[in-house]
């Protein structure tokens, strides 16, 4: 499990696979993905999810409130453990939603130090559509990382080609965040330093996150 402040991040499940694809059917939501596929049924979602798990290199994870709601999902896909990083994504929204409430940003955070502080990865990417003010706010005005670069023309959305944004974070741009420290305490302890413990009492205490669970 792994512990942002106001979300739990848990690897992705068979049951979770109604809610992933409502959440792929989400208009809004399937306006601002990269990626493009036709609208699937349940059955191919799930047919997808099994063939899914033999690939190492990637771990889906599901987004919830603290107290278990689906959110959304994130990951790590085609982790170099040579060059030490990976791409990551966020994708929030569904029946429900959570736009405007800071769960973006509080993912990325949980995400970026887990990738950081547990896995040892050194870099994180991924891509946003031009246009996209949501993305682009969260992971470059929130949460540290920089435009790398501009693909022109990249993907075809509402009718005309729009511009795709390379996007990019490293190890000592998160360390740099005034939250750093909490998010990492977060993520390697469960809880914040000098606050309350985030398990009930008598509970065995954190443990370890995994990046397993396909």
């Amino acid at each position: 499990m792994i512990r942002g402040k106001n979300v739990l991040i848990r690897p992705m499940e068979d049951e979770d696979q109604q809610f992933v694809s409502e959440l792929n059917l989400d208009p809004a939501v399937r306006s601002n993905v990269v990626g493009w596929d036709f609208p699937q049924s349940l059955r191919h979602q799930q047919a997808w999810f099994r063939g899914s798990s033999s690939d190492e290199s990637t771990h889906r994870w599901i987004v919830t409130d603290t107290g278990g709601l689906p959110l959304g999902l994130t990951g790590l896909w085609g982790i170099d453990w040579h060059d030490r990083n990976a791409l990551t994504a966020l994708k929030l929204g569904g029946p429900h939603a959570s736009r405007g409430r800071g769960i973006g940003r509080d993912a990325i955070k949980a995400v970026m130090a887990f990738a950081f502080y547990d896995v040892g990865l050194h870099r994180l990417h991924s891509t946003v559509i031009a246009g996209n003010s949501a993305s682009t706010g969260a992971y470059v005005d929130h949460c540290g990382w920089q435009i790398e670069g501009v693909l022109r023309h990249q993907v075809w959305r509402h009718g005309g080609y729009c511009d795709l944004l390379a996007i990019g974070v490293l190890k000592d741009e998160f360390d740099a965040l005034p939250d750093a420290a909490e998010y990492v305490a977060l993520v390697t302890e469960g809880r914040v330093h000098g606050s309350q413990s985030s398990h009930p009492a008598g509970s065995r205490g954190p443990t370890r996150p995994q990046v397993g669970g396909q």
